[in-house]
């Protein structure tokens, strides 16, 4: 249930960034006062149920005094609805909607070595040309592939891993035996 309403107020919020041409800035300056409300002591006191919204509302005025007028008047929303506690979960459907809407695709590339920055950037090239999209790459490395690499895009998994190969290599000589 909540993250059906997070996705509601997600997509309110956005449906008033595109309105507004300002889909970028207001993604930005939604993460970043998200970013500020999680603070240990500032998260205490925004989540706490049993501080009056008016307070509360004037708080979140002064610790976001340079933030936009608009993410403040939705967080305000937030506020007054009862809903702190999924202000998080808001950012995070925010967020696919923003890589929806401009075509961004996360990709996480797994080595057992860290890569060379030119060859991180000549693979998001040949994503970005194969998938029609834009690519952001997060590099992992997990020395137990041995070799090769492993891409996780979305819910698909390439792996050209030497582990993988071998496993699969032992499986098929478990089944020929």
């Amino acid at each position: 249930m909540a993250q059906i309403i997070a996705k509601r107020y997600a997509y309110a919020f956005f449906d008033v960034a595109k309105q507004q041409n300002k889909v970028k800035e207001y993604y930005e300056e939604l993460n970043k006062a998200i970013e500020i409300l999680q603070v240990d002591k500032v998260k205490r006191i925004f989540k706490n149920k049993s501080i009056d919204k008016t307070k509360k509302i004037e708080f979140v005025e002064q610790i976001l005094k340079d933030t936009d007028k608009e993410v403040i008047n939705f967080i305000k929303i937030i506020i007054s609805k009862h809903r702190e506690d999924l202000i998080e979960d808001i950012g995070k459907e925010f967020k696919k909607l923003y890589k929806e809407y401009f075509n961004i695709t996360d990709v996480k590339v797994v080595s057992a070595y860290p890569l060379k920055e030119d060859v991180l950037q000549k693979l998001q090239e040949k994503l970005e040309k194969k998938l029609e999209k834009h690519i952001n790459i997060e590099p992992i490395v997990d020395k137990s592939i041995l070799g090769g690499l492993k891409l996780i895009i979305g819910n698909t998994i390439i792996d050209g891993s030497v582990k993988a190969r071998l496993t699969a290599l032992l499986k098929n000589m478990q089944q020929a035996v």
